[in-house]
């Protein structure tokens, strides 16, 4: 797509936007009531409202896929069909209520496959990520999500460009598309489904042992009293438990929303403030006896994450964010810890910016002694905020190391001893620092011919470049069939059946007949490497060094400012 064609859809896709908010703020000058499809299309907006303590609130998407729920208030509580403002019905607390969804119609969607990312402020680069994309044979395209938003006289910018490709009918056929760019160019894939058409449906409440019904079309409200909003526990089952199958009962604050999901089915929506996601977050992002510096640290991670998020991703959806591993575990009330919180409360409202762009905080388990540029791992453009290096003081890393690992000094490297954050950190993930496994020949082999690289059996494998901290993006394999080439970090451990990270020297058992029985690795860190190293952060913040001193050191060039 040209420079022009990519500044009318951006400037379509602003106007569109315009014309939601204008709309429902014209019915408020005229003192109008909002039409029920002015609500459902607020809920879809990219726009910030507050708590009473100033929070912003967010949206969060809690279940959904049912066409029936139930949840138990432990206190009374109000419906409002019509949502704020509108006519309110007190119920009692501790009664089990059901929301059943009835005559639900799906959505219309078109499904794409998200190639790139590029932040407004680098948008010179789009033609070039746009042509590589169709010199790959692909006909791309771009949209521009996100916002500028202002907290308190604060602006934070989340917009970016998604470069896209596909444009499936189905959401099962951008994934089948998405696995495959993933496989043959190392991206970080997710898809971003175009709304051409909301769904809907008609939404019933019933309370177990009350003769009373309320009907509503396609969105409800359900609150506490005024003032209770987060004193008030909704007991929620049928929740999909975060890495486990299976499901479990969760409790949740704030308020509750039930709208329409994308395929007319029940959407719960937890919508609360930002404070008390991250409150519900971060004890599944980190050790809670970690020390405070990298507890407050993880908890600004995290604050970045939900506010890079909004308007960016979802956008189908009536929430701003999911509550699993899709986005960030929010695993409600019962998942809050006394340390936690207090770093979630010392922090409040501090967040990292570029400039006033608020950047992605990337994290992973253990970086092995050196952080990785994001680039190497993902098929993607360069972040300056995420870039690769020594993860320990300057002075104490061995001036062997400190401009990157190469082929010539990886082994001196996995060898070394300097102390590295993530090596001294007193918890059990710096055990992760240096590791060895063995993987079969087999893995590799199916993985290939499952992409459709039949290359048979293995007779070598070798290395053709590293990241900056020595992780593997490129490695080629040559079999009795011919070669295939791996490419990027993250497929190069998908490749050998999830591998702990991509930073590894390798041998090779072979038998008599010269084909490969075994990898031998040796290797260090888990996870990718990109961004803060959070058994690195326990480390630095053991040692004394702050919150600001830990997010200052893995993300270049930003800085810590409190937003409300």
């Amino acid at each position: 797509m040209s420079s022009r064609l990519y500044g009318m859809a951006r400037w379509s896709a602003l106007i569109a936007l315009l014309g939601v908010i204008w709309a429902s703020s014209q019915a408020v000058a005229q003192g109008r009531e909002l039409s029920t499809a002015d609500r459902v299309a607020m809920l879809y907006a990219p726009q910030l409202n507050f708590t009473r303590r100033g929070d912003p609130l967010i949206r969060l998407g809690i279940l959904e896929g049912k066409d029936e729920v139930q949840f138990t208030p432990s206190e009374p509580i109000r419906v409002l069909p019509q949502g704020p403002g509108g006519p309110e019905i007190d119920l009692p607390g501790g009664v089990t209520y059901t929301v059943a969804m009835s005559q639900g119609q799906p959505g219309r969607y078109k499904h794409w496959v998200v190639v790139d990312r590029v932040a407004v402020d680098q948008r010179a680069g789009v033609d070039e990520v746009l042509g590589q994309w169709e010199g790959r044979g692909m006909l791309p395209r771009t949209f521009e999500v996100g916002g500028l938003f202002a907290v308190r006289g604060k602006v934070f910018d989340s917009r970016v460009i998604l470069v896209c490709v596909g444009g499936a009918d189905t959401f099962d056929e951008a994934q089948t598309l998405r696995r495959r760019l993933e496989a043959e160019f190392g991206i970080n894939g997710s898809v971003h489904s175009e709304r051409l058409e909301f769904p809907g449906g008609t939404l019933t409440l019933t309370g177990r042992g009350m003769d009373m019904r309320i009907r509503h079309d396609d969105v409800l409200w359900v609150s506490s009293r005024r003032g209770r909003e987060e004193a008030i526990a909704y007991t929620v089952p049928g929740i999909q438990k975060s890495y486990n199958g299976g499901e479990e009962t969760r409790r949740y604050t704030g308020e509750l929303i039930f709208a329409s999901d994308k395929n007319g089915q029940i959407a719960v929506i937890n919508n609360l403030g930002a404070e008390r996601v991250l409150k519900g977050t971060v004890p599944s992002e980190i050790y809670a006896s970690a020390p405070q510096g990298a507890l407050r640290a993880q908890a600004i991670a995290a604050r970045n994450e939900i506010f890079a998020a909004i308007g960016v991703r979802n956008l189908a959806d009536p929430y701003m964010l999911r509550a699993d591993v899709y986005d960030q575990v929010y695993g409600g009330l019962d998942n809050e810890d006394p340390r936690t919180n207090e770093a979630v409360d010392a922090t409040r409202g501090e967040v990292m910016l570029a400039g006033s762009r608020i950047v992605n905080a990337v994290y992973s388990s253990n970086a092995a002694g050196f952080t990785e540029n994001n680039e190497n791992v993902w098929d993607a453009e360069p972040w300056p905020h995420l870039r690769g290096r020594p993860d320990a003081p300057l002075d104490q890393v061995p001036e062997l190391f400190r401009d990157g690992i190469t082929e010539e000094n990886i082994e001196a490297f996995l060898a070394s001893d300097f102390p590295a954050y993530s090596k001294v950190a007193p918890v059990s993930s710096a055990r992760l620092y240096r590791w060895e496994r063995e993987v079969e020949a087999s893995k590799p082999q199916s993985w290939l011919a499952e992409r459709g690289q039949d290359i048979g059996r293995i007779r070598h494998a070798e290395v053709i470049s590293r990241g900056v901290s020595g992780r593997v993006i490129r490695l080629r394999l040559t079999g009795e069939r011919g070669q295939a080439v791996v490419e990027r970090e993250l497929n190069v451990r998908r490749l050998f059946g999830g591998l702990r990270s991509g930073l590894f020297v390798m041998e090779l058992e072979k038998g008599r007949d010269g084909f490969v029985r075994t990898f031998g690795f040796r290797g260090g860190g888990f996870g990718h490497g990109v961004g803060m190293c959070q058994t690195g952060a326990i480390g630095m913040a053991s040692q004394g060094k702050t919150h600001h001193d830990i997010l200052t050191h893995y993300y270049r060039g930003i800085s810590v400012t409190r937003l409300y």
